[in-house]
């Protein structure tokens, strides 16, 4: 028997047609013909195709129909519109139970996700596809590229070379993971990021974009700009609030006005103040510190270290229960506050001279101290001679007024006595009541310093 041929029917008749133990109906032909080759059956549909599946419909210009399979291939401006709204478009389409196979300027749409690529295998079932080359993707929180990757419902999984745009940062990781409706971000193996103005690596990351917006990066933080480099555990960026939290080992350097080393176990900057906590170290041209916290206020330049301090400048160390600085005109002004003790190492030995205090002023330009004062039941003890055990000299009085040369060495010291002034001396004091030696502790200039102001 010849094989049926050019059987054509009207879109009227066809509208209801629907093939036996299988879940694809044809909805819509201009026109087929069925044909019988090698035992199979193959319906050829033509012009304006309309299929209908449990989880969609499929359009198409024309297609091949197994009908027996449960397979059909679609050519020419090929749409399948799932019912959950996502709408696939490409040139070709192969579909074997519920399992197709786009290919040719595929153009996956879903809500606000827009995916472009040339291939892509998708379940309609289980609403699962994967594409396995390079492919640009376009949110409502940013943009992206990328070699391959999948995706599941709203949950996308970007593979190679991932370079991802959003609205306050850049990054470039070999995964990302994106979830549409929660809106975040995850970077399980880290990468490189450009965020308020610096570049950064990283371990690993993770962002919330929508809200109140968050990048926190982890795993060993790397960064540097323009005006600073940074090293930490953990950086946190909320880009709404202009706010950065650097955790683990922070250490900051900034040359943007003065050049400013600052290490703590969290370090905390906005834009009108910045926050030192947990061993706070800082570095500055003309003097060092350290304490439990530093607080500053950016606008104005003032500073505040608190929590067992001490200030390091030039050959003195200066103890008290919390400083005051600040940075503005030629050179710094710095205030200390309670119990204040200024050590000067005078010998090999390990002796200091040493002035004592309820307060302290000091001015310290060109980088080295130009005067300092101190106030209110003030006390100097010193050594005459730099060898030898020879007689200390221990003094009192109201006021001590010490001023310097251009190069930091003292120029005059002045001892303003009160009315019960005295001068004593003594054969064996070696120190103040209140003295603490911690040079040990004062922080040295990295390599990031050099050539800096």
């Amino acid at each position: 028997m010849a094989p049926l041929k050019a059987l054509v029917l009207s879109v009227g008749c066809i509208a209801g047609l629907a093939a036996s133990a299988q879940n694809i109906q044809l909805k819509r032909a201009k026109s087929f013909t069925v044909e019988q080759s090698g035992g199979r059956s193959v319906t050829k549909l033509r012009g304006n195709v309309v299929l209908q599946s449990p989880e969609g419909v499929f359009t198409c210009d024309s297609a091949d129909w197994f009908r027996n399979e449960s397979r059909f291939f679609a050519y020419a401006n090929v749409r399948f519109q799932a019912k959950d709204g996502m709408t696939v478009r490409s040139r070709t389409l192969e579909h074997l139970n519920g399992e197709n196979y786009f290919a040719g300027g595929v153009t996956v749409v879903d809500g606000d996700q827009r995916l472009e690529t040339a291939s892509l295998r998708y379940s309609t079932q289980s609403r699962k596809g994967q594409f396995s080359q390079p492919a640009k993707v376009t949110t409502r929180d940013g943009r992206l590229t990328c070699r391959r990757g999948e995706f599941s419902g709203a949950t996308y999984r970007f593979l190679g070379s991932v370079h991802w745009l959003g609205s306050e940062e850049r990054v470039h990781s070999e995964v990302m993971e994106y979830d549409a409706d929660a809106r975040t971000a995850r970077f399980p193996q880290g990468g490189t990021a450009v965020t308020d103005g610096d570049s950064v690596a990283f371990g690993q990351g993770r962002a919330q974009l929508q809200g109140n917006r968050y990048l926190q990066l982890r795993g060993g933080v790397q960064g540097w700009g323009s005006a600073r480099s940074f090293t930490a555990e953990q950086l946190e960026r909320w880009t709404d609030l202009d706010r950065t939290q650097w955790t683990g080992s922070a250490h900051l350097t900034d040359w943007e006005k003065d050049s400013t080393e600052i290490w703590a176990e969290v370090l905390t900057i906005t834009p009108d103040s910045l926050t030192a906590r947990d061993q706070a170290a800082v570095r500055m041209p003309s003097w060092s510190g350290k304490a439990e916290m530093w607080r500053g206020h950016r606008t104005d330049s003032v500073y505040v270290l608190e929590g067992n301090p001490v200030i390091w400048s030039g050959p003195y160390q200066i103890l008290a229960e919390y400083f005051t600085l600040m940075q503005r005109g030629p050179g710094d002004s710095l205030w200390a506050q309670g119990g204040v003790h200024l050590g000067e190492e005078a010998d090999s030995a390990g002796r200091s001279n040493q002035m004592a205090a309820e307060a302290l002023q000091a001015q310290l330009r060109g980088r080295h101290v130009a005067r300092m004062e101190l106030e209110t039941n003030a006390q100097a003890l010193y050594y005459p001679g730099s060898t030898g055990d020879g007689p200390v000299s221990r003094m009192k009085s109201a006021r001590i007024v010490l001023r310097f040369a251009d190069d930091g060495t003292v120029d005059t010291v002045e001892f303003l006595p009160s009315s019960n002034g005295s001068t004593a001396r003594e054969d064996a004091p070696s120190y103040l009541p209140g003295y603490l030696d911690r040079w040990g502790e004062r922080p040295s200039s990295t390599d990031a310093m050099s050539g800096r102001k």
